[in-house]
């Protein structure tokens, strides 16, 4: 009922062969630490932005990265292009595989940008749910998070999240770096921060998070590795805060290990009725989000 959830706060270059080194190295550490579910950034083997020309490439290094995380179960961010109804479209996706190698599902980014040279998938669709070890879990690209609801008028947490019994969100982000001598960089920061806390809040779910550490230019310079905060913070939450203190700076593995004993409604509602003891206030009442699938 524990399960060992990591990412990789890796640098994302625009060069594959770079991004494969990368993933390998990211996947060994993983083996080495006994880890359950590995996530990796937003576009973390194809980079982020355009891959025209690169499919080849592209896909031979898939090949690679897939027989190598054979042993774990492995989200991969990535960029690819993708055969569909309307033809061959570029994809901003996680591709979540089994230990076994077998592709579970692909999420697909719903609020892509110009940057991503993308075609985003349409939000009234809803999420691609999966089973990541028996539990209910969905995946969510970089803006999925952040700002969906001001957006749309109705995000994800409250229409394809707070209504489902999820257990595990796998959250793979590569944001706008700034400086770390930029004060503006403190209102992104907040800003992620917020949604990330809400959402956990509000789907009572555990997410697993993880941003690459480099600006999207990003060319193989390591000494340019620690330039820039991470956008958001990496690490893992649920509906009462961070459980990992994951540095902001560079190339970070990490690990928290989660006790799954009870369904994440459970957890949340032990936790509230022992407060409800200790204090009893009437002006909060969360019932409203008890609201159930028929």
């Amino acid at each position: 009922r524990v399960l060992r959830l990591a990412g990789a706060q890796i640098p994302v270059a625009s060069n594959i062969q770079l991004n494969k080194i990368e993933l390998f190295k990211a996947i060994d550490w993983a083996k080495e630490n006994g880890v359950d579910h590995l996530l990796t950034p937003e576009g973390s083997l194809s980079g982020y932005g355009d891959i025209n020309g690169k499919e080849k490439e592209l896909i031979d290094a898939l090949k690679e990265v897939e027989l190598h995380a054979r042993g774990i179960n492995f989200h991969l961010g990535t960029i690819i292009k993708e055969k569909e109804e309307i033809g061959y479209v570029n994809r901003n996706e996680i591709r979540h595989y089994t230990k076994e190698g077998s592709l579970s599902e692909v999420t697909h980014k719903t609020y892509c940008i110009p940057q991503d040279r993308c075609i985003g998938k349409i939000w009234s669709k809803g999420l691609n749910y999966f089973h990541a070890s028996g539990y209910r879990s969905v995946g969510m690209i970089c803006n999925d998070m952040w700002g969906s609801a001001d957006e749309i008028g109705l995000g994800f947490c409250e229409r394809h999240l707070v209504e489902f019994n999820l257990e595990l969100i796998f959250h793979a982000t590569n944001g706008i770096k700034f400086s770390k001598h930029d004060k503006r960089w403190e209102a992104f920061n907040a800003y992620a921060d917020g949604f990330l806390r809400m959402c956990a809040f509000k789907s009572k779910t555990v997410i697993l998070t993880v941003d690459s550490c480099v600006p999207w230019n990003w060319n193989g310079e390591e000494d340019k590795l620690e330039e820039c905060p991470t956008s958001s913070e990496s690490g893992v939450l649920d509906f009462t805060g961070w459980k990992t203190k994951v540095p902001r700076f560079g190339r970070q593995y990490f690990y928290h290990d989660v006790d799954m004993k009870f369904p994440g409604r459970e957890r949340f509602n032990r936790y509230n009725g022992r407060l409800r003891d200790e204090y009893p206030y009437t002006n909060l009442n969360f019932d409203y989000l008890k609201k159930e699938i028929v």
